[in-house]
């Protein structure tokens, strides 16, 4: 268990934001609004690290952001979790 940094890509919808985490499958989260899209990115990183710690699965590395190409309604936040907390 421990703590991660994984690069978020978030895009711009009609109402809020999806996001997802291009390093880690099946991981992907909505926001209401930018400060709520932080939250819930967290939340959801959290979740899916946690599971593969429990699994055994091997945790990928995380992209280099330079590396990720983006459109104009995209943007990359870093999320920070923390799979200690249950």
């Amino acid at each position: 268990m421990s703590i991660y940094i994984y690069p978020a890509i978030f895009t711009k919808e009609e109402t809020g934001y999806s996001i997802n985490f291009p390093d880690i499958d099946s991981c992907y989260t909505m926001g209401e609004d930018l400060k709520d899209g932080l939250e819930m990115a967290e939340d959801v990183l959290s979740l899916m690290l946690s599971i593969y710690e429990k699994e055994g699965k091997i945790i990928p590395k995380p992209s280099p952001i330079e590396r990720i190409e983006l459109n104009e309604k995209q943007r990359i936040y870093l999320i920070k979790c923390n799979t200690n907390i249950e």
